[in-house]
């Protein structure tokens, strides 16, 4: 078999081997299925780290990564991946004022079309377009490489499109253009397959499909447009669960460990981990938690909040007034609720270094609730570390609109995450311990410690028929 894998996403590699970053998600999954099978690696560069070529790996993998020119970069990340696509997968535009498609977003479209194009062009070049070769294309950002890719001829191989973010229902999705609508959503099924972390999602896409493809046929979860036929499938992405053991056991998190214990100065716990990305609603939970200790200020001696937060490598502005906004409120509670020594709730930058996930770790290890409260999510990675690592007595609650509450929805206590009022009386029953465990906590830990990323690549691609990876892969089908 043969792996050609395509994202915006890009790994580390040192010394002849791939570094993952963190015991789940996209890069480190890309790391095992690659490091198993070999295979090519085509991604975006950060500015100025590009090698002058194909980068050979000691274990049968080269990668390819693609220096963008500072125009380029600004044009297809920037305007187009990150402010337009991101933000309508999200639900995040302010639709009456966003967003503006008017002759800058066109140039900056016809930028995100040229490197999507370069991306097809790459993998043209590196594809040998046999039955036993698998193409796996992921992220927002490179949605007209199947198009592009397609337009080179004929091809025997398999082609799957994987995103990690929710999918909009139709009535948002027509706040996009209709020439940009129909774009996308036609290179899409020039793919085989296309996934998604939760059938949800699936079934937006589909809707969409439905609603802007007129000459498309639509039976169950497959699409047949124009004389191909594609395929959904809804697989989440595995945790790896080895991993996070190690960093368990990894000094950084004994240190970390360390100095959370000494903020908690030994109150009960409640954490969150969050990217600073818009959708992941920080700044509700700072204003249920803020709620609580209004209605019992007791508890500002008893619990301490702790949110650890990572900012994103390319910051928008908006991204900077979220931050300087969940500050704000993060002043505010302590200069209402806590003390010059002790905080009562604490916003914790751990920093770009390799011990970052060692404070996730160390944090869910100690507390007495796991606050996630996205208000959409193609999957959220931190929830699933909280359903292996949280203590036995200790709550998951966990957004509705969170791809993975399809998976572990069962085992957490659910959150409206536009309901602050909701959410504060949950953060409350967890923190008192009047929340019953849903589920079991070992069928929880059972259901992680059965993933792996090779079922994910079975669950993906074995669906639409693919017999010669699947026999490869010893996957019956």
């Amino acid at each position: 078999m043969k792996l050609l894998t395509l994202s915006n996403s890009c790994p580390r590699w040192h010394d002849g081997g791939l570094l993952p970053r963190s015991p789940g998600g996209l890069v480190p999954m890309l790391i095992a299925l690659l490091a198993e099978h070999g295979g090519h690696w085509v991604f975006t560069a950060p500015p100025g780290s590009a090698p002058a070529g194909p980068v050979q790996l000691a274990d049968g993998v080269r990668l390819h990564p693609l220096e963008l020119a500072e125009e380029a970069r600004r044009q297809h990340y920037d305007t187009v991946s990150i402010g337009l696509l991101l933000g309508l997968l999200h639900y995040l535009h302010d639709t009456s004022t966003q967003p503006v498609v008017d002759g800058d977003m066109a140039a900056a479209w016809t930028g995100y079309e040229a490197v999507n194009r370069t991306y097809a062009n790459r993998l043209g070049e590196l594809a040998g377009n046999s039955a036993d070769e698998l193409v796996l294309i992921n992220d927002p950002h490179l949605m007209l490489v199947p198009e592009f890719y397609a337009a080179q001829g004929e091809r025997a191989n398999r082609l799957a499109y994987f995103l990690g973010t929710p999918w909009c229902e139709p009535d948002y999705f027509s706040i996009l253009p209709s020439w940009m609508r129909t774009k996308i959503l036609e290179s899409l099924l020039r793919c085989d397959v296309v996934g998604f972390h939760a059938g949800r999602w699936v079934d937006a896409f589909l809707a969409c499909c439905r609603r802007y493809l007129p000459d498309a046929t639509i039976d169950g979860w497959t699409v047949s447009h124009r004389g191909r036929t594609t395929r959904m499938v809804a697989v989440p992405f595995p945790l790896d669960v080895d991993a996070v053991e190690r960093v368990r056991q990894e000094p950084a998190t004994a240190v970390w460990q360390g100095r959370l214990a000494a903020l908690a100065g030994g109150r009960r716990i409640l954490t969150r981990a969050d990217r600073l990305d818009l959708w992941k609603n920080m700044t509700r939970g700072f204003l249920a938690y803020e709620a609580m200790l209004e209605r019992r200020p007791e508890l500002a001696g008893e619990c301490w909040f702790a949110s650890i937060a990572t900012v994103p490598s390319r910051a928008t502005a908006r991204h900077d007034a979220y931050r300087a906004e969940n500050e704000a409120i993060v002043r505010r509670i302590n200069e209402r609720f806590g003390s010059p020594d002790r905080e009562a709730v604490s916003l914790i930058y751990p920093g770009t270094g390799g011990d970052s996930r060692n404070s996730v770790i160390a944090a869910l290890g100690m507390c007495d609730a796991a606050l996630v409260n996205s208000t959409y999510d193609g999957l959220n990675l931190f929830a699933k570390e909280a359903a292996l690592v949280l203590p036995d007595s200790a709550s998951l609650l966990l957004s509705e609109n969170a791809g993975v509450h399809e998976q572990l929805g069962r085992f957490a206590v659910p959150i409206d995450p536009f309901d602050i009022g909701g959410t504060s009386t949950a953060m409350e029953a967890a923190l008192d311990g009047r929340t019953a465990q849903a589920g079991g906590v070992a069928g929880r830990r059972a259901l992680l410690r059965a993933e792996s990323a090779g079922q994910w690549l079975e669950a993906v691609f074995a669906p639409a028929g693919f017999r010669g990876a699947a026999g490869r892969l010893g996957i019956a089908v």
